[in-house]
């Protein structure tokens, strides 16, 4: 079930990495330290719309990318999922959760 969830979550970020930022957002993000990163960070749920959602994903995958370039995949997924549970994003947890399982449980 988590390896499910944890693929979703990468198709997602991948889908949108190679049109993370453009250049000025990129050089802006470079400049943001993890605290002050974490300490602006937004629940999906709380975001107006499905642009904002997926702009502040894109946000993430560039600030990670200009941050952390030795952070491998997988602990990008790890540090976002992070994000996710110490924000309390109750409605964007559910719907990892909900994705994870089976269509057809017994």
């Amino acid at each position: 079930m988590r390896i499910f969830a944890t693929a979703l979550v990468a198709f997602i970020i991948l889908s949108g990495a190679a049109r993370a930022a453009d250049g000025d957002d990129a050089g802006t993000l470079a400049l943001v330290d993890d605290a002050s990163f974490d300490a602006a960070f937004q629940c999906p749920e709380t975001l107006a719309d499905a642009d904002a959602r997926e702009a502040e994903l894109h946000r993430y995958a560039a600030w990670a990318k200009a941050m952390h370039p030795d952070w491998s995949f997988r602990k990008r997924l790890d540090v976002r999922y992070g994000l996710l549970r110490r924000h309390a994003c109750a409605q964007t947890m559910a719907n990892i959760a909900a994705a994870a399982r089976p269509a057809f449980a017994p």
